[in-house]
C-alpha cells in the first residue's frame, strides 16, 4: 500500500515457530542504541568519504545536516517533507554504527534515501491506511504463527511487516521476541522505529556487494527489488529513491559521486 509514493515492504519469504502468547511487555531502551560521541554536536561541517569513514562515529554528520537533507530531499521528489524533531536526528546519529553498522557517510546516505521513500519523509511510522482500514489490514498480513490480538502490519521507518519479520527483528536487537508480542511499539517508540529499521539494513541490505560497492540501485534491489526493479512494476518509484540519494549524498560525503545501477539499469 502507498501513500505520496511511500510503499511498504512485504517480503513473503522466510519461516518461523509459532509462538506461544504471553503477558505482553514493555521494552525498555536505555541501552538500545550507544554512542561514542554526542548526536546533537554542534559542528556544522560534513565529512567521511565513501571508504574512509572519519575520526568521528558520525562521520562528520551533524543534526543540521541531517535537517538539511531530509527537507531537501523532500524537494527533489516534489514533496515537502518537514524538518526531523530532535528526537528523529538523535536517534538517526546514535544508531548508525552501533544498530546500523554503517561504515561510511556513504552508507549512511544510501540507508537514509531508502528510509525517507519507506515513510514518507519520516512522517510515517505506521501504514497510513491500516490506521483506517485495521481489520482489513489485520486479515492482510495474517499467518498461522501471529500471537493473538497482535496485528502485524508496517511499522518503523522501514515499515516492517509479517510476524516472522518482527521475530527477526526483535531478536536481531534484544535476543527475544517482545516485539512480536507487542508490535504496536514499533510505531509509537521513536528509538524502537529506528531500530528495527538499522536491524533491517545491517541484517539484509549492507552485505550486499553491490551496496558495498556504492551502487545505490543494489540496496534497493534488497529492500523491495521484486516491484521496483529488474523489470518490476514500479520502476518510476526506484527513480525517486535515487533522485533522493543524489541530494543527501553530497551533503553527507561531499567526496563521493552517486552511482545509480543494481536496481533498474
Amino acid at each position: 500500500m502507498c501513500k505520496n509514493g511511500m510503499c511498504v515492504l512485504s517480503d513473503n519469504s522466510g519461516k518461523t515457530s509459532a509462538v506461544q502468547p504471553q503477558p505482553t511487555p514493555t521494552t525498555t531502551l536505555s541501552s538500545l542504541f550507544s554512542s561514542t560521541s554526542s548526536a546533537t554536536s554542534s559542528a556544522s561541517s560534513p565529512g567521511g568519504g565513501g571508504d574512509g569513514g572519519s575520526s568521528s562515529s558520525n562521520f562528520g554528520i551533524t543534526c543540521d545536516t541531517f535537517n538539511k537533507a531530509v527537507v531537501n530531499a523532500g524537494k527533489a521528489i516534489s514533496q515537502s517533507y518537514p524538518t526531523p524533531s530532535s528526537s528523529q536526528c538523535s536517534s538517526f546519529l546514535n544508531g548508525m554504527v552501533s544498530r546500523g553498522k554503517f561504515t561510511s557517510a556513504r552508507e549512511a546516505a544510501m540507508f537514509l534515501a531508502n528510509i525517507l521513500w519507506e515513510s514518507d519523509g519520516l512522517q510515517a511510522k505506521e501504514e497510513y491506511d491500516c490506521k483506517t482500514l485495521p481489520t482489513w489490514c489485520a486479515q492482510n498480513y495474517a499467518t498461522p504463527n501471529d500471537v493473538p490480538g497482535q496485528t502485524y502490519w508496517g511499522r518503523g521507518y522501514i515499515q516492517l511487516t509479517w510476524h516472522y519479520n518482527y521475530i527477526d527483528a526483535s531478536k536481531g536487537l534484544f535476543g527475544d521476541d517482545r516485539l512480536a508480542k507487542n508490535t504496536a511499539q514499533v510505531a509509537t517508540n521513536e528509538d524502537l522505529a529506528w531500530g528495527v529499521s538499522f536491524w533491517f539494513w545491517s541484517d539484509r541490505v549492507r552485505s550486499d556487494a553491490g551496496v558495498q560497492a556504492g551502487r545505490f540501485g543494489s540496496s534497493i534491489n534488497k529492500i523491495n527489488g521484486g516491484l521496483e526493479c529488474n523489470g518490476g512494476s514500479a520502476a518510476a518509484k526506484a527513480k525517486k529513491r535515487y533522485d533522493m540519494y543524489k541530494v543527501i549524498l553530497p551533503l553527507f560525503a561531499p567526496s563521493e559521486t552517486p552511482i545509480e545501477s543494481g536496481c533498474y539499469n
